[in-house]
C-alpha cells in the first residue's frame, strides 16, 4: 500500500514552541519575539485565514514579509501572551461594522461608498467588487476591501434596511 503524504509534511513549516516563545513589545508599538534565545525585533502577524480563523494559523513575519515561524493557535500560549497577539491582530485586522449603505455610486470603473460604520462616517472606493465585495460563512457575512486594502464587514446582510440591501445587492454574486 502507498503511503500518502500530507501537505503539512510537504509545506516547510517552522511551528512556534509556546513554551520557548516571548512575545513583547519595544518602543511602544512594535512587537518583538524571544524565541530560544534569540530575538526577532518588529516583527508581524499574518492570519492565514481571517475570516473562518481568526485565532489560528497565523505567520510570525519579519518587516519584509518573510516568515519566521507559523502559530498553530493563539489558545496554546499562556493568557497573557494570546491578549498581547491579540491586540496586535485587531490593529492589523481593523474592520468597522457597517451599519448603514447612505450611497454607492459608480464612476469610471470604482464604486464609491458613504457609509455609517461602528467608528462614524466614513467613505470609500473600491474597484472590481467581484473581488473586492466578499460573501463569508453562509453568505449572510460580507466584506468589503477598498482600494487602500482596508476592510469592512456587514455583520448580516439579511438585517439590513430593504433601503441599504437595495444599494449592495447589485454588486453580491
Amino acid at each position: 500500500m502507498e503511503s500518502r503524504i500530507s501537505i503539512l509534511d510537504l509545506a516547510d513549516v517552522n511551528y512556534i514552541d509556546p513554551s520557548r516563545a516571548r512575545f513583547f513589545v519595544e518602543n511602544k508599538d512594535f512587537l518583538s519575539l524571544e524565541y530560544d534565545g534569540e530575538v526577532y525585533h518588529n516583527i508581524k502577524l499574518h492570519r492565514a485565514m481571517p475570516f473562518k480563523l481568526p485565532d489560528d494559523y497565523i505567520s510570525v513575519q519579519d518587516m519584509d514579509s518573510k516568515e519566521l515561524f507559523f502559530i498553530r493557535s493563539l489558545y496554546e500560549f499562556s493568557e497573557e501572551q494570546a491578549l498581547l497577539m491579540s491586540l496586535h491582530l485587531k490593529k492589523r485586522y481593523y474592520t468597522p461594522k457597517i451599519r448603514q449603505l447612505l450611497a454607492i455610486k459608480e464612476k469610471l470603473g470604482y464604486l464609491y461608498f458613504d457609509i455609517v460604520t461602528d467608528f462614524g462616517p466614513k467613505s470609500f472606493a473600491l474597484r472590481d467588487a467581484t473581488h473586492n465585495i466578499r460573501r463569508i460563512d453562509d453568505g449572510k457575512r460580507i466584506i468589503i476591501l477598498d482600494v487602500d486594502g482596508n476592510r469592512y464587514e456587514i455583520e448580516d446582510v439579511s438585517k439590513m434596511s430593504s433601503a441599504d440591501f437595495r444599494r449592495i445587492e447589485p454588486y453580491l454574486l
